[in-house]
């Protein structure tokens, strides 16, 4: 599956109201790897003045999925089962990108890796993550 950014088609889900509402977008979505991306704001911050690690965990989490997602068959779906993040530096603002790609996938279980950038080139996390793949459940004539 090969998709850019933009809206929601029946093989493409888009990105959902929580990427919305943070302001997540997706700039590239193809061959098992994914790019997501958020300009920060106010909104983003703790109460010390960076970016809530919440924030960039998001961005991680939808840039995998994104990424395994680009290699689902149809009718799959996914779900993340954990991501192991490292942060890296502090962000206060600026653009931030999560580059995510699909290292290894099994019938049933996908493994990721991510990196996080400031400004394009600055780095602020790393991440491995695995992610559950559901297959299709058939039918039951119950009638």
């Amino acid at each position: 599956m090969t998709v850019s950014a933009g809206g929601a088609t029946p093989e493409d889900p888009g990105v959902g109201p929580f990427a919305e509402l943070l302001g997540l977008k997706r700039s590239t979505m193809a061959d098992g790897r994914s790019r997501f991306e958020v300009t920060v704001r106010r909104e983003h911050m703790n109460p010390h003045g960076v970016v809530h690690g919440g924030v960039v965990y998001t961005l991680v989490d939808y840039a995998m999925g994104g990424a395994i997602t680009s290699r689902l068959l149809l009718g799959e779906r996914c779900a993340t089962l954990e991501i192991k993040i490292n942060y890296l530096a502090p962000v206060s603002e600026g653009r931030l990108a999560a580059e995510a790609w699909v290292v290894a996938r099994t019938a049933r279980i996908a493994v990721l890796e991510a990196r996080v950038q400031a400004d394009g080139d600055h780095p602020v996390a790393l991440a491995t993550g695995s992610f559950y793949i559901q297959t299709p459940r058939p039918m039951v004539d119950t009638g």
